[in-house]
């Protein structure tokens, strides 16, 4: 019975998948034709679209050193005897949390350094 269930889970994602196809292409053609019978200018339809990406380079490199400074930055504090205590009692969750919070600060620094750029 197991089979089944997951045969019709399968069987049910592709025909989701190929109806969704199936009626985008039928939308598009029906929108074609009424522009060819209202004689609307159809070129612009098939003109290709202006793809702009941009890899985001700076928002991963100020991820990276963030985490970087983080993770420094609780090297250094190991050599504190409190703060130590604390890594032991958490079991290095400590670290890892301020390696996150370093990490996070650095993708809204980024997001203000990038924020001109995208204007």
């Amino acid at each position: 019975m197991e089979d089944f269930s997951i045969t019709l889970i399968w069987l049910g994602f592709f025909a989701c998948i190929f109806f969704g196809w199936y009626f985008y292409l039928k939308a598009r053609n029906k929108e074609r034709m009424a522009l060819i019978e209202r004689n609307a200018d159809v070129s612009e339809i098939f003109k290709g679209r202006e793809i702009r990406f941009r890899f985001p380079w700076l928002k991963i490199g100020m991820i990276i050193t963030g985490a970087g400074f983080g993770l420094l930055l609780c090297v250094l504090l190991m050599f504190i005897p409190e703060f130590e205590n604390i890594v032991e009692r958490t079991d290095g969750a400590a670290v890892f949390a301020i390696m996150l919070f370093f990490g996070g600060l650095s993708i809204v620094v980024a997001y203000y350094l990038d924020k001109p750029k995208s204007r």
